[in-house]
């Protein structure tokens, strides 16, 4: 069975009137655009906002408690000293994994 292919009624379209013309659209001007600088706030505020900024950062450091040289040694010393630890332990888990695999491949 064969199917006829017919347009459908949507696509027909029909003349135009004789003595139609293309409508004429009038536009209306647009908004004047602003500038994106003019959104910007100006230079004295962004030096006015800075300094506060640096004024209140001095104001907070006084505030910190500082650890002593001892204390600061200390630590230095405690997170050498777990790194080393911790790179041997790493380092022969690796050595014995390889081994491992080494042996399964061959």
């Amino acid at each position: 069975m064969k199917k006829n292919k017919t347009k459908s009624k949507a696509t027909v379209k029909e003349p135009a009137p004789s003595g139609a013309r293309g409508q004429v659209v009038k536009l209306k001007p647009g908004k004047p655009r602003t500038p994106w600088t003019s959104k910007l706030p100006p230079v004295k505020q962004y030096w006015l906002s800075t300094k506060q900024f640096v004024v209140e950062a001095w104001q907070e450091l006084k505030k910190v408690v500082w650890p002593s040289r001892k204390d600061t040694l200390g630590g230095t010393a405690m997170v050498l000293f777990l790194v080393v630890v911790i790179s041997i332990f790493l380092g022969l888990v690796d050595f014995g994994l390889s081994r491992l695999v080494r042996t399964f491949i061959h």
